[in-house]
């Protein structure tokens, strides 16, 4: 089995986020984070497939962003989202923060 490239690079982060389940609201912090999702450090775990929202704030938003997202793979330190619709805002909001962050390498 080949795995497909990545659509969008990611970058190396270290970005308070709460996620945002039925059951409640975990805080965790991003480790990387790309316009496509991002992966989140925590003991919990959310089962594959779930929807989530993350909230997490950017320095260009001067409000949390608010994004649903959907739980793609799972490693024992975390696990990683898929984000769903972004808004034009959080586009921005995300790519100014890429500037200041270093691309992480392929694995």
């Amino acid at each position: 089995m080949t795995q497909g490239r990545r659509v969008h690079e990611r970058y190396d982060c270290d970005l308070p986020v709460t996620v945002v389940t039925g059951e409640g609201e975990l805080e965790t912090r991003a480790t990387n984070v790309s316009l496509g999702g991002m992966y989140l450090i925590t003991a919990e775990q959310v089962p594959f497939g779930t929807t989530v929202k993350v909230r997490f704030r950017v320095p260009s938003l001067k409000d949390d962003a608010l994004i649903e997202a959907v739980v793609r793979w799972a490693k024992p330190d975390g696990f990683g989202v898929q984000f769903g619709r972004l808004r034009a805002l959080e586009v921005w909001a995300l790519n100014q923060y890429f500037k200041s962050l270093d691309v992480q390498p392929e694995d």
